[in-house]
Parts: C-alpha cells; structure tokens; sequence
C-alpha cells in the first residue's frame, strides 16, 4: 500500500461570539448564526464551495438530544451539504475535518463548536461533565473540585501552601 503524503491544513478565518455569564434569551441557532456569517465572509471563500461541515457540541448541556440538528439552521443546509458532528468540541471537530481533508474526502470544510451550558445550573451541568460512575453521582461543584486538585498538587510535592 502506498503511503499518502500528508496535506497542509490551514485555518483562514475564525469567529466567536461575545462571552456573557449567562444568555437566558437566545436559543443555539441565534448565537451560531452571526458567528458562522462572519467566519465565511472573513474566509473569502464562497459558502457553495465548502465541502464539509462538521459541529461539535455537548448536546446534554442544552438537555435535549440531537441539538446540533437544530444550530444545522445557522449554517443553512442549501445547497446540501456533507455534514457530521462530534459529541465533544470545537477542537474534536477540527481534528475530524482535518482528517477528512488528509484522506482527501475535503480540501475545504466549515467547523464550529457550540454549547449553552448557561441555559442550565451551571454547577449541575459542570458536574455532568465528570466520570459518570464515580464522580457525577456526588455532584461536586467547581469549588469542591479546584480543591481537591489544589490538595493533590500540594500532597505531591508540586507546589507549596505559600506558592498557591
């Protein structure tokens, strides 16, 4: 089997939204919307020539299944696109574009991550993101957990009480 060479990948465009503390009045769709509108324009590159799409977000945040269906209205789906998601992250999502570029199946792709933890209680949807069989079930807040990092960092030596 003959070995690919490996193809340059480059970001040409990036965009976020504004991070607030909380966004009780908007759903997934209006936040995506301006964000995906500008990464495109900021690209050059017309929407008609992006070859794949691909999401990653954490669709228990929003507490409802299969929410990247419905930020899939921000990037407009005509003329019809070849899409998949990731249940993780912006960075996962990345990871897989690049390498549906590398096996050649993409030379351009559109990726975004999304989540609204916000529109839940923060310290309950933090604790979801834990182990679900040791740690969830205890439901630590982000305090308990910083703390408990710090008492293991200062029980192995890496740090002292006076450096913290």
């Amino acid at each position: 089997m003959a070995r690919r060479s490996r193809r340059d990948v480059a970001v040409v465009a990036f965009a976020q939204s504004r991070y607030v503390r909380g966004d009780t009045d908007r759903n997934d769709v209006e936040i995506l919307m301006p964000v995906i509108a500008e990464a495109i324009e900021r690209s050059g590159i017309p929407r008609k020539e992006i070859g794949f799409t691909v999401s990653g977000s954490c669709d228990y945040l929003a507490g409802q299944p299969f929410a990247f269906v419905n930020a899939l209205d921000a990037v407009g789906a005509w003329p019809p696109i070849r899409e998949s998601h990731v249940e993780m992250d912006g960075a996962w999502a990345l990871y897989e574009a690049w390498v549906k570029m590398q096996m050649g199946y993409a030379d351009i792709a559109l990726v975004y991550g999304f989540g609204k933890p916000s529109m839940g209680d923060l310290p309950i949807t933090m604790a979801l993101q834990l182990d679900p069989y040791t740690a969830t079930p205890l439901w630590p807040d982000a305090v308990s957990l910083a703390a408990l990092q710090a008492r293991v960092l200062l029980e192995n030596g890496h740090v002292s009480e006076r450096e913290m």
